[in-house]
């Protein structure tokens, strides 16, 4: 069900038909890398990951107003309606799908819209997507520590 969230994240990238998150393991994989780090009017999500095939990829990280965990900011449609405190994200960031594991920064922001609000220290529910035209590749989804540098 979240797997459905994430591809509806992406703006159509991928059908209602996606993948479950089990199962879109099985062309790549994703970690998120200690915490957020939010410098000014961006952030940055460092992460591991490997795919096969990606066309398009969506990081996000949300929180709610105090910053603290809320499993509700985690909840399915949670960043477009007011759960969501803050919700920054990016589908603008470049990736490399080749079947091997990469390191990179992915950066996070308020460029696009659905964007809101300002992270703050405390805790965010990051999500990292990679996508094909069909399916999803590679997901991750967890609470991450959010640290301002």
């Amino acid at each position: 069900m979240l797997a459905a969230v994430a591809a509806t994240a992406l703006i159509g990238a991928a059908p209602a038909g996606a993948k479950t998150q089990e199962e879109s393991f099985t062309v790549g994989d994703a970690a998120v890398l200690g915490p957020v780090h939010v410098r000014g009017d961006a952030a940055e999500v460092h992460a591991r990951y490997s795919c096969d095939v990606g066309t398009h990829i969506w990081v996000s990280v949300k929180q709610s107003a105090t910053g603290e965990i809320d499993p509700a900011v985690a909840a399915e449609g949670a960043g477009f309606g007011e759960i969501a405190a803050v919700w920054w994200q990016s589908h603008r960031n470049t990736f490399t799908c080749d079947g091997k594991r990469h390191v990179a920064w992915f950066t996070v922001d308020t460029v696009e819209p659905g964007s809101r609000g300002q992270l703050q220290s405390g805790s965010g529910w990051v999500q990292f997507c990679i996508t094909t035209e069909e399916d999803l590749s590679a997901i991750r989804m967890q609470w991450s520590p959010v640290v301002i540098n």
